[in-house]
């Protein structure tokens, strides 16, 4: 079992509701919320803020920002995201 603080752990979403690569990715972060109750998810529309998504250094959807960490990719599995929190 992995001990975990119960301070929040605050990622950011990125992701646009045209793209079904990041709905999977969103319904994943979801299931993930009951392994990790401390996590506190921001989502960026895209669409609505692109400036804030290029500032970040988002250049594929979706992607998850942790600590000044990226995860971006074509396809973002539960299991890389849980790997992510993790780490």
């Amino acid at each position: 079992p992995i001990e975990r603080s119960s301070e929040a752990m605050k990622i950011v979403f990125y992701k646009t509701f045209l793209c079904p690569r990041c709905f999977l990715a969103g319904r994943a972060l979801a299931r993930l919320r009951r392994e990790f109750p401390e996590l506190e998810i921001e989502t960026v529309e895209v669409t609505m803020d692109p400036w804030r998504a290029w500032q970040d250094g988002v250049r594929m959807l979706p992607a998850v920002c942790r600590e000044g960490r990226l995860l971006t990719g074509v396809f973002l599995s539960e299991d890389a995201l849980r790997q992510f929190l993790r780490t």
